[in-house]
């Protein structure tokens, strides 16, 4: 199964994850983000696949940069600058969050 997920990476150093169906109202401008008024923020989209026939658990993420008008809608996205890319802290961070559901198995000894 292949499942995306949502973050918004504040200026004031929080994480806001969004739903997939909220995402896409955001993206479409039909859903405002009255918090997120004014300001460009980064954004990281994370794509977890843990397809049962590989056994194997696939993260892909991508960045971007987003900038929210005075009422809250989403006025444009591009690739982040320089100075606005994602911390590996703030990518790690996602990624844990993400990936907080996920059973684990005990290490096994040798």
């Amino acid at each position: 199964m292949t499942t995306t997920r949502h973050f918004v990476l504040t200026p004031e150093g929080g994480i806001r994850e969004f739903s997939t169906d909220q995402a896409a109202l955001i993206a479409a401008g039909t859903r405002s983000v009255p918090e997120l008024a004014d300001l460009r923020v980064r954004y990281l989209q994370l794509t977890l696949d843990d397809s049962a026939d590989s056994g194997e658990l696939k993260v892909q993420t991508s960045g971007a940069s987003i900038v929210f008008d005075e009422d809250g809608r989403l006025r444009e996205a591009g690739p982040p600058s320089d100075a606005e890319q994602i911390s590996r802290f703030e990518h790690d961070t996602v990624v844990q969050w993400a990936l907080k559901n996920i059973p684990t198995v005990a290490p096994t000894f040798h």
